[in-house]
């Protein structure tokens, strides 16, 4: 059986569809709250923070600088 499109072409469509998604919205409310409370917060801070309340959850350093813009 042969491909509809090369498997390159697949995976790069799939990185481009999960990077499109952006934070999930439940991190994004806790990391803006926590942001309101601690605006000169640092990444190191907040993804300990978010680890705590969100068990296993690793923020990404591009969502906090997203979430950081959003809360200034």
């Amino acid at each position: 059986m042969k491909n509809l499109i090369p498997f390159e072409n697949f995976n790069s469509q799939t990185n481009e569809v999960n990077e499109a998604e952006g934070i999930h919205p439940a991190v994004r409310s806790k990391l803006l709250d926590y942001l309101k409370e601690n605006p000169n917060a640092t990444f190191a801070e907040a993804k300990n923070h978010i680890g705590d309340v969100l068990k296993g959850w690793k923020l990404s350093e591009e969502d906090f600088e997203e979430a950081k813009k959003i809360s200034s």
